[in-house]
């Protein structure tokens, strides 16, 4: 017996394409979501999680907070292996600048949160400061100060009286335009003279006018060079009591300039 034509309608309207539509939509929404997973995986490494956060409001952790912390602590490492030698004082502002640096990047890596502008503003200043240092650094090489105590040198290495000159020799420093000298003059028979309170000392560069006609012992005198240089000479010239005998000492020898 033939079906009716409006069952065999209703049967094929029920039929295959009926029951596997239900299964074509789960595939769908599985490739959408597989698709919005690999999507924000890749922003979060392209543009990182402050400009993602902008145009989904997220405010999670991303990958893209390693690039700058890479950058910084590269860069501190840097300036630290290249700082050169010299008083801890000029050094003050470097580590400053490097130390907020590292704690800037740390912070971002550690992943705390805050407003989209925040973090990126963040990220760029810590890279700043650590470029900052490093350039600091390199200023200091070129032109920071550098103790050279231990390269000088006095000749002759004997009690000199009233009117007699030494020499002092400033040799294997780094190039600098100026020479700041510690001078101690001390009495080389102290149990038989006590000449140092009325001592002074005269001070030029190599045989010259002297810069400096008054200089008590311990007192700093700045020395201009004429130009970078690295072979120093400074006469010294004993300004003393007759009879007395005093023996001159470099206390202090700094390059700097």
């Amino acid at each position: 017996m033939t079906p009716p034509a409006d069952d065999v309608r209703e049967d094929v309207r029920r039929g295959t394409s009926g029951e596997e539509r239900p299964s074509v939509w789960a595939q769908g929404k599985w490739v959408t979501a597989v698709g919005q997973v690999l999507g924000n995986f890749v922003v979060s490494l392209v543009v990182g999680d402050a400009l993602q956060s902008t145009f989904e409001g997220a405010r999670k952790w991303r990958l893209w907070n390693w690039p700058p912390f890479a950058v910084v602590l590269g860069l501190c490492a840097a300036a630290l292996i290249r700082a050169p030698e010299g008083p801890a004082g000029q050094f003050l502002w470097v580590y400053l600048m490097l130390g907020a640096a590292l704690l800037i990047t740390f912070v971002r890596v550690a992943g705390i949160q805050g407003p989209a502008t925040v973090q990126g503003l963040a990220s760029a200043l810590s890279v700043a400061l650590a470029v900052g240092g490093m350039v600091w650094v390199e200023q200091l090489r070129g032109h920071g100060e550098v103790d050279v105590t231990g390269l000088a040198t006095v000749s002759p290495s004997r009690p000199l009286s009233d009117g007699e000159t030494l020499t002092v020799n400033v040799d294997g420093g780094p190039a600098r335009t100026h020479l700041r000298l510690v001078l101690r003059a001390e009495d080389a028979v102290p149990e038989m003279q006590s000449c140092t309170p009325e001592t002074h000392l005269g001070v030029g560069l190599g045989g010259g006018q002297s810069a400096a006609t008054d200089v008590r012992s311990g007192q700093a005198v700045d020395l201009p060079l004429g130009g970078a240089r690295d072979g120093i000479r400074v006469s010294v010239t004993v300004h003393t009591d007759p009879g007395c005998k005093m023996n001159v000492i470099v206390d202090d020898a700094v390059l700097h300039g």
